[in-house]
């Protein structure tokens, strides 16, 4: 899609206000795909709009911007309209001689995956996986598109 939105339309998509949209691009946490021209407003594309959802329906489940937009910068790829991103938290297997790992060798580290709902099951019964939220992909661009006008 080529159409062009503002700050406070995608803001309104997300259900967000533009001040927290704006605070999450000058902290890094949302990267719009436009760049910035001096002396002009800023349009958002419809993957802007999307990325900016899903951090949204993650911030508001209590992950931290700062984690969640580690997983949502490549969310296109998904085919299935009720696709699921799911963030997991669980151990990573290091150098026993890193300080900071428990006693079994292991730090915990986030990853994310895309999944179908019939899936999730996997990641449940994954006894690595300690904790997890999951963002129904397509209900998110369901409500986006309505919100933006599109059909």
């Amino acid at each position: 899609m080529s159409q062009e939105f503002t700050i406070q339309q995608i803001a309104d998509a997300a259900q967000l206000t533009r001040y927290q949209v704006e605070a999450w691009i000058s902290r890094g946490h949302f990267k719009p795909e436009n760049p910035v021209e001096p002396g002009k407003a800023r349009k958002y594309t419809y993957h802007d709009a999307i990325k900016l959802g899903v951090l949204a329906e993650f911030s508001r489940l209590g992950l931290s911007p700062t984690v969640a937009s580690m997983h949502t910068a490549h969310l296109f790829g998904y085919h299935d309209a009720d696709s699921l991103l799911v963030i997991c938290q669980g151990p990573v297997r290091v150098s026993e001689t890193i300080e900071v790992v428990d006693e079994d060798g292991e730090i915990d580290h986030t990853f994310g995956r895309i999944t179908r709902p019939s899936e999730l099951w996997r990641i449940v019964e994954d006894p690595d996986v300690r904790s997890f939220a999951a963002i129904n992909l397509g209900h998110t661009e369901r409500r986006v598109k309505k919100t933006l006008g599109i059909a």
